[in-house]
């Protein structure tokens, strides 16, 4: 098996999106900024479930096609 460079592996990629994401929304968190009632960071963590499950795909059909080739 051929050696990747670390900077190639989709378990990088994935985290920083996650990086990013936590720290947009704790970066909402001691506001107090409502929609429909909710807390704009209830919100966020609500959508932010999808994301998550969105980039597991992502990340099993990624490994899946590397451990193929």
């Amino acid at each position: 098996m051929a050696r990747r460079s670390k900077f190639k592996d989709p378990g990088l990629f994935m985290t920083l999106i996650i990086i990013i994401y936590s720290t947009i929304v704790f970066a909402w968190w001691p506001t107090d900024i409502y929609m429909a009632g909710i807390s704009l960071v209830a919100w966020l963590m609500f959508f932010g479930l999808f994301l998550w499950f969105i980039i597991t795909a992502a990340y099993v059909v990624w490994i899946e096609k590397i451990e193929k080739d």
